[in-house]
């Protein structure tokens, strides 16, 4: 069956930022932004509420790092495997449209694990099955939903857009996690898993006003895996690309399992129980907001190599100081460091490679970004192994050391990094 696509060209030009308000919420003025950032954030509160509630159940059901790092893995292999797809898909139909399909997933997961834990017939099988989904969805709506944003915004707006999106997401890492907490003390487990299917669909609802930006016409009909192939060729034979999605992947590799072992840190080493637990969650959050904002301000265009070194180096030098912390006023605060570095690190490393992409392009290289999500997810299973055997302690130490060194061969092996600019 012929795939009917429409093409309007007036709403390939984003909307202007006027120069006068080039400040720290320049693109608040593009419309379509402002509701593309509220359904993200509002699937960002979700998703960190619900990293909250399936690490304290799979950890009550279970008592086992091994199955925290298992969950985790799970989702980030289905992720990683399927942003490829994603990003096909994403240069080849209508991405708004696209988004709020693939979003439907996750309320019907949502609603269908509230069931099954308030019916009290929930096991850590449906949890590894709803796992699976949940990234299959991620996969599928990442790409998409990035190659929107540069879409909106623009090249000028892009890295205000980028910081912001960053800011919000991260403020829901504060909001996210604290929430989750206070509902799992109170209401239980089955209470946020029905607040994240009302989330979810929110999620899909304001997403409505966002303007439909159809892709033009191809001159002949196209091939998946032939427009797959040209997006990993295009990716790899371009320095810069190629730079920026190691230097966005392989640290993260290292240093993301520490999240998988937050239930551990609040149980077994400080003793503070779940509203514990959510204050260690939330704290990468409350720094990675103050880091957002911060270069929202003053991350304009410029040389842009000597954020991404300082920001990745800092960020794994603070997970190290957070998992060797004497107390845990100090690792609360070292974690709340380590999410500014990040988000300065990350926001940049976004920034740059849509800053130098076509557009007919952005959906399939923005799915080799995503991956980088995933893939630093899959760090997460031996992690909870090694954890196993010498401690949460001393293995996100090891972690963040590594990171750091990877920061530091890829920035060294590849010199274009250092001359990137926005």
């Amino acid at each position: 069956m012929a795939r009917a696509e429409i093409v309007v060209s007036e709403q390939e030009e984003p909307q202007p930022v006027r120069r006068g308000h080039l400040g720290t919420f320049a693109a608040m003025e593009i419309a379509p932004f402002r509701w593309l950032l509220l359904s993200t954030v509002t699937g960002v509160l979700g998703f960190q509420m619900q990293a909250v509630a399936l690490g304290w159940l799979v950890y009550q059901l279970t008592g086992s790092a091994v199955s925290l790092g298992l969950i985790t893995t799970v989702q980030a292999v289905s992720q990683t495997l399927v942003s490829p797809v994603g990003g096909v898909l994403a240069d080849r139909v209508e991405r708004r449209n696209f988004i709020m399909l693939v979003r439907s997933i996750t309320v019907v997961v949502a609603a269908a694990i509230a069931a099954l834990v308030v019916s009290g017939h929930i096991h850590y099988i449906e949890l590894v099955i709803a796992a699976l989904i949940i990234g299959i969805a991620f996969g599928l709506n990442g790409p998409a939903r990035q190659a929107l944003l540069a879409q909106v915004t623009g090249k000028e707006a892009l890295i205000n857009a980028v910081s912001l999106m960053s800011g919000g997401m991260n403020l829901m890492r504060i909001v996210g996690p604290a929430v989750a907490g206070f509902l799992l003390g109170y209401f239980g487990v089955g209470g946020v898993y029905i607040l994240l299917a009302v989330l979810y669909a929110v999620v899909i609802v304001v997403m409505v006003p966002v303007p439909q930006q159809p892709l033009a016409i191809p001159k002949r009909p196209r091939n998946a895996l032939l427009d797959l192939r040209t997006g990993v060729a295009y990716s790899y034979r371009q320095p810069a690309v190629f730079g920026l999605l190691l230097f966005g992947t392989v640290p993260l590799f290292f240093a993301m399992p520490y999240v998988s072992l937050l239930p551990i840190f609040a149980e077994r080493i400080w003793h503070v129980g779940a509203e514990g637990y959510g204050v260690l969650a939330a704290a990468p959050g409350v720094g990675g907001l103050l880091g957002a904002l911060a270069t929202a301000t003053w991350g304009g265009r410029g040389h842009k190599g000597w954020l991404l070194i300082i920001g990745a180096v800092v960020y794994a030098a603070l997970l190290v100081a957070f998992a060797l912390a004497p107390n845990l006023p100090l690792a609360v605060t070292f974690l709340g460091l380590s999410g500014a570095a990040g988000v300065s690190y990350s926001a940049t490393v976004s920034s740059l490679i849509q800053g130098i992409i076509p557009n007919e392009m952005r959906g399939r290289v923005m799915s080799f970004y995503q991956m980088s999500f995933g893939i630093s997810g899959l760090g997460a299973l031996p992690a909870g192994a090694v954890a196993t055997f010498l401690g949460a302690q001393k293995t996100v130490a090891i972690c963040g050391v590594l990171a750091m060194l990877a920061a530091l061969l890829i920035y060294r092996l590849r010199p274009v990094l250092a001359q990137l600019e926005l």
